[in-house]
């Protein structure tokens, strides 16, 4: 694929000024945001006690006993960079978190009818997080997640909220979680006076700890606009609690996805060391190349 065709591509797939085919915007919200996760393919509507829930099951953040804080800066393909930044601290009685997810896409070279270059643009897209979880019961929780949108391309600007509801269940049986998401509820984001809908997403996962060392994670998740479901699955292995390594994969129902949810192989690692945790993720985009995802948490 030629370089201009490639930020074309880009710009349609990841920007909100771009609508899918579904009739939707808004793509980077299903980006995610930590390392582990995307190592693991996604599959963590039922994972908790990570800061990085609040990017899929705002109830996750129930299982933090502790403030963390985090940053990951992914690499996607040529020209476009993804960055989130997260923190979170117990609060009445539960888990607050905060975050702000910023997808930048660098200058693009813009051209009239007759294919004359007129300058150049950026595009970019904006998320800040605002997230409350905590304990039903001893083995339920729920969390919200309120998002603020903005998304700019070539001097336009168009902005948006949205809302995200989870629930994680312990079950009986030892390491065993469930858990279940519905994103991006909330109005059209209108862009030059036309509205397009959300990625609403309505997510559930099973979890489970085997032999205290090794999570086996798997999701569902249909994409209501879109008309397309998505399965994921995704393994961890712990060695002395200090080194992880993760696979995961990915498949859609339907095929010419955005590289927002683009399938394939997952795989990635981490370290974790007196509350300092690195994690890394590589995801690869077929013919276009691959993404490199890393992750550094704190937590105090």
């Amino acid at each position: 694929m030629k370089k201009s065709g490639l930020l074309a591509a880009i710009v349609f797939f990841l920007t909100s000024a771009a609508v899918s085919a579904g009739g939707t915007t808004a793509a980077f919200l299903k980006l995610g945001s930590g390392a582990r996760a995307t190592g693991l393919g996604g599959a963590f509507t039922a994972v908790s006690g990570d800061i990085n829930a609040i990017s899929y099951n705002p109830a996750g953040l129930a299982g933090l006993k502790r403030s963390e804080a985090g940053f990951t800066r992914a690499e996607l393909v040529e020209g476009v960079s993804y960055n989130s930044l997260g923190y979170s601290r117990p609060a009445a009685g539960g888990t607050m978190g905060l975050g702000v997810n910023y997808l930048g896409q660098s200058s693009i070279e813009g051209r009239g009818a007759n294919r004359e270059v007129t300058g150049s643009f950026q595009a970019s897209d904006t998320a800040v997080n605002l997230a409350y979880a905590g304990h039903l019961t001893a083995r339920a929780a729920l969390g919200l997640n309120f998002k603020f949108l903005t998304s700019r391309i070539a001097g336009e600007s168009a902005n948006g909220w949205a809302v995200d509801a989870g629930w994680q269940y312990k079950m009986p049986v030892k390491g065993l979680s469930l858990g279940l998401a519905a994103q991006n509820i909330g109005p059209k984001m209108r862009f030059m006076d036309e509205g397009s809908a959300l990625p609403f997403t309505a997510r559930a996962g099973a979890g489970y700890m085997l032999l205290d060392n090794v999570l086996l994670s798997f999701d569902v998740s249909r994409q209501v606009n879109e008309k397309k479901t998505i399965f994921s699955v995704g393994s961890e292995y712990a060695i002395f609690n200090s080194l992880f390594m993760r696979a995961g994969y990915l498949a859609d129902t339907v095929s010419g996805g955005s590289l927002a949810d683009a399938g394939g192989l997952k795989a990635g690692f981490g370290f974790k060391l007196r509350g300092l945790n690195l994690d890394y993720a590589v995801t690869p985009f077929g013919d276009i190349g691959r993404a490199h995802r890393i992750s550094l948490g704190a937590g105090f």
